[in-house]
């Protein structure tokens, strides 16, 4: 991934492309200063100098703090639901499916948005905070009835799929408490790592990759 600035002085072909990925950007950006400074304590000019713009730019482009902590969690659920939809679409067993989720999920929050903070009463007024809410339960329905698709087809030890999927959940939301950009280990690595540790916690004895023994 490029420096920001070099990004963000990147015109590319279309106005929106500019656009776009500028918003990124922004998100990027201020994914870090929450994770590094906490919600309350971040400024939109900490975030302007995250970026290295002016505030006037930044608000050109988001007119609030509570619109960024909105984006970027309404990122993060695009990114998760992106990856439940491509699992749902496989016809391998529910324990790949399952991987390939949890791994499109984690490998997207990380790299894409840096990381995200997660999500608490309070920084989003109640009207916002219910339609994110919603997305991430229907997120968490789609996961349960793949893990209760492995229960029955004998892929995952018998389970109670809905507090399997919260354990899940819980594990993937504290990535954001201690994942870095600088780290050793790069978001393809961490998605990789997390999903095959998380699957195999449910197997009978380890699980396959698109037919691979893992």
């Amino acid at each position: 991934m490029g420096q920001p600035q070099a990004r963000w002085n990147d015109r590319g072909a279309t106005r929106q492309h500019v656009r776009n990925v500028r918003l990124e950007i922004i998100l990027q950006s201020a994914a870090r200063c929450f994770n590094r400074k906490g919600y309350q304590a971040t400024k939109m000019g900490d975030i302007a100098r995250e970026l290295g713009v002016s505030k006037a730019a930044l608000y050109y482009y988001v007119k609030s703090k509570e619109e960024i902590i909105f984006q970027c969690h309404s990122a993060a659920l695009d990114v998760a639901m992106e990856g439940v939809q491509m699992a749902e679409a496989l016809a391998d067993p529910a324990d790949v499916k399952l991987y390939v989720a949890l791994r499109h999920f984690i490998e997207g929050m990380t790299d894409r948005l840096n990381g995200c903070v997660v999500l608490t009463e309070g920084m989003l007024s109640p009207r916002l905070y219910r339609d994110l809410v919603r997305r991430r339960d229907e997120y968490e329905s789609r996961l349960r009835r793949i893990v209760e698709e492995g229960v029955a087809s004998e892929a995952f030890a018998p389970c109670d799929p809905k507090m399997v999927v919260l354990a899940m959940l819980g594990a993937m939301n504290w990535i954001p408490r201690w994942y870095s950009p600088d780290g050793e280990r790069t978001p393809k690595e961490i998605g990789e790592t997390f999903a095959r540790y998380l699957v195999r916690g449910l197997g009978q004895g380890g699980f396959h990759e698109h037919g691979s023994a893992v």
